[in-house]
Parts: structure tokens; sequence; C-alpha cells
């Protein structure tokens, strides 16, 4: 991961002393990418790995096709110390900055100062979708300001997206997610009747196997007599069952290649991509939401299973967390820094 940062960093750095130029995209873009972004406590400012992640290596088509919209989320948009930077201009389509009745303001400005940072995340999670909405983009990509795109996330990520539009979830999908952490992809204790009703069919298939086999051979009933027999069925199986779940799901059962359908345990929100088709229906729940305290995650979890959409993930995973130093600040830090998605190293160079 460490060369796929140091190459992004550099593309901004490339940009930072370039002249900028009008950037070109198309009309009806096939792609909004929406990052929102709010200056960290410390000097470290992870949106500018992530912009240049996103940006490096397209094709002039691939980037044509991106409406890039960096979204100061500050009332002061001058907390922000990117915003004057060169290479942010030199590379966005639009800088989104508040453009919002005095009412909404007011209460951003509350929850700034009263540190209500689910509140607030809320309100611009639907106004950035909005404002993506309104480029005509047939895709809308949430991406948070503290991660890193692998090599090729985009054409990838595309033919996920045709894949899915012509498939038969295409009614009922809500997004297809960029990131997850195995993390919460283990032995679920939620699923734990699964596992036991599973052990007890190895268990009764093993036994039943040895019996049968007894049954019919006269040398094997000699080599397996009733205390081998034993031996086999109550310490040797039950201790290969044992080692089989100690060894952990993402070892016995990893995650295909492509895209799979994730309905539960998916974490978190580093990056989503949605149809255009559902965005509006998002943004009228995301200002219900802005009252309810939810993280965004949760909220999008809730509202799926409340309207039985579709959640699909494309494994191996687009982004990284590189994220240490949570936006939020106050405690969250800890959590921040033990969000990590392992298969995405397979794949960074």
């Amino acid at each position: 991961m460490a060369a796929a940062m140091s190459a992004a960093y550099e593309f901004i750095q490339s940009a930072n002393n370039s002249s900028p130029g009008p950037i070109e995209t198309q009309a009806e873009p096939f792609l909004c990418l929406g990052v929102a972004t709010i200056a960290r406590p410390s000097s470290q400012q992870y949106v500018r790995g992530t912009i240049g992640s996103l940006l490096k290596g397209l094709s002039p088509e691939e980037r044509q096709s991106i409406y890039l919209m960096p979204f100061i989320a500050h009332t002061n948009p001058d907390d922000h110390p990117i915003l004057h930077e060169p290479w942010l201009a030199g590379v966005s389509n639009l800088i989104l900055k508040y453009n919002v009745s005095d009412d909404d303001l007011a209460k951003l400005h509350q929850f700034e100062e009263g540190h209500h940072f689910r509140n607030k995340s809320m309100y611009d999670y639907g106004y950035l979708l909005q404002k993506c909405y309104d480029t005509g983009a047939s895709w809308v990509a949430m991406v948070e300001d503290d991660v890193l795109a692998r090599a090729g996330w985009y054409p990838e990520a595309q033919q996920a997206l045709h894949n899915l539009q012509a498939s038969a979830a295409k009614d009922r999908l809500l997004y297809l997610r960029m990131f997850y952490t195995e993390g919460l992809l283990g032995w679920n204790s939620e699923e734990w009747v699964r596992y036991l009703g599973w052990s007890i069919v190895s268990f009764l298939f093993v036994l039943l196997v040895l019996l049968g086999a007894r049954s019919k051979s006269t040398r094997i009933h000699r080599a397996l007599p009733n205390l081998n027999l034993g031996i086999i069925c109550l310490v040797s199986l039950p201790a290969f069952i044992s080692l089989y779940f100690m060894a952990g799901r993402m070892t016995m059962q990893p995650l295909s290649p492509g895209v799979h359908e994730m309905n539960r345990f998916g974490c978190c929100s580093q990056g989503f991509i949605f149809p255009r088709a559902i965005v509006p229906r998002l943004v009228e729940r995301t200002k219900k939401g802005t009252d309810e305290d939810y993280y965004v995650d949760m909220l999008l979890e809730r509202w799926a299973d409340a309207e039985k959409l579709g959640r699909f993930v494309l494994v191996p995973s687009l982004l990284q967390h590189v994220g240490s130093k949570s936006s939020k600040g106050w405690g969250y830090d800890e959590s921040a820094g033990t969000t990590w998605n392992f298969g995405f190293e397979d794949r960074s160079p």
C-alpha cells in the first residue's frame, strides 16, 4: 500500500505544480464522485491521497466520464487547509461548499459547535447526494476522505455496475459497496444455530460412513473396533471441527473475486456507489435521519432492511481505509485505526 499512497501524493504534487485547466466531462457523466471532507484535528489531511488515488491512472476517456465533486464540509470553508491549495481546483469539476438557507446554516453551526458529528454527517451526506444527482450522472459514488483507491478501481467498478444493471437485482439495488472489513465476516454469533447444525451433520456423516464401511467389510470391522470408532468420532472429529473454526471464516470460506450480495455484516461507510434512481428517496431519508442521531451506514442498513433493498460488494475491495486520526476526534481514533481490509493488500502494488 505504501507504493500506492506514494503514487497518489505524487499525482497531487504534480497537479499542485501545474497550471489548472478546465476539466472536460460528459454532459451526463457515468459517475459523480462525491468526496466530503472535514479538516482532521492533526496536520494529516488524508483527502489529498484519497483524491490522488482515485484519479491516478485514469485514461482521458475515463476521466471525462467522471464528475469529481469534493465537498468542503465546513460552514467556514477556510477552516479546511486544502481549500486554497492549487491542485484542488486543478483536478475538480466543482468544489462544493454550503449554499443553504439561513435556517439550515444556523443548524449546521449548532452541529459544529455542539460536536454533533452524526447529525452533521447525515445532513452533509444528503446534501452531497443531491448535488451529485443534479449533475445528471447515472451513478453516484460517495467516498470518505480517508481512503486509498487501488489501481484499476474504476474499470472494475464500471464492469460490476454494468453486471448488476443487467441482473435481476437491478430493481432492488441500493448500492455497490467499495469497501468492507473482514473483521465482521467471521463466525458471527447470530449464526450459531447454523454452525451447530453443520457440525452435527458432519459428525453424523462421518459416523454413518464408518459404520457402513465396518458393516460391509470384515477387515475394516477388525481394524475399527468400538474403541477406535469412539476415538475418531468423539475426539478426533471434534478436534478437526474446532480447528476449522479456529482457522477463521475468511481462511476457510474466503469470498471469491467478483460481486456478492452482502445484506449483513457489511462495514463501513468508506465508499458506496448508488444507482441514480434510488438517490431522491435516499436524500429524503437522510433529511429525516439528520435528527435521529444515526451513523450513515446504520441508516442505510436499517432503511434497506425495511425496504428489502439489495446491498452488494465488489471483491477484492476497491478502497482501503488509511485514516488513523478520525475527523470526529474525541475518542474515535481507536476504531478508525482498526478499520482495515486485508484483501486490498493482495492486489495493491
